[in-house]
């Protein structure tokens, strides 16, 4: 997540390596399914506002590969706090841009958001 935050890219590899880990889980785990409708579902929307230049084509491979494990009861829960938690980083960007000489906007890192959000929401669907 550190070039994420550094340089706003989020490597295939990594999202590639988290999609096989959330398919060995739900294979391995009986408590765990998968859901493709709600991991596609991400990936059109996040077509979508890839293209209208909101969301990075990374953000959703991410969200996406995350979003085949979180129950379908806590996927409303996992936007809204990666919704929370990034508005928060905008936030703490913003005031770090306002004060430094430093000017450049790259953009909100979402993947950390989306990290913290979906693991606690992989969690609770593992409890469930």
């Amino acid at each position: 997540m550190a070039t994420d935050i550094l340089h706003r890219k989020i490597s295939n590899k990594l999202c590639f390596g988290i999609l096989l880990t959330c398919l060995l889980l739900a294979f391995f785990e009986q408590k765990l399914q998968l859901h493709v409708y709600q991991s596609l579902s991400v990936v059109a929307i996040g077509l979508v506002l890839f293209y209208f230049g909101i969301l990075g084509a990374g953000d959703t491979k991410l969200f996406s590969a995350y979003a085949l494990i979180i129950d379908t009861q806590y996927f409303s829960l996992t936007i809204f706090i990666i919704s929370f938690l990034g508005a928060i980083t905008a936030l703490v960007i913003l005031v770090m841009q306002f004060i430094s000489e430093n000017k450049t906007n790259k953009g909100v890192p979402y993947g950390v958001p989306i990290v913290v959000a979906s693991l606690f929401s992989i969690y609770l669907s593992k409890l469930n």
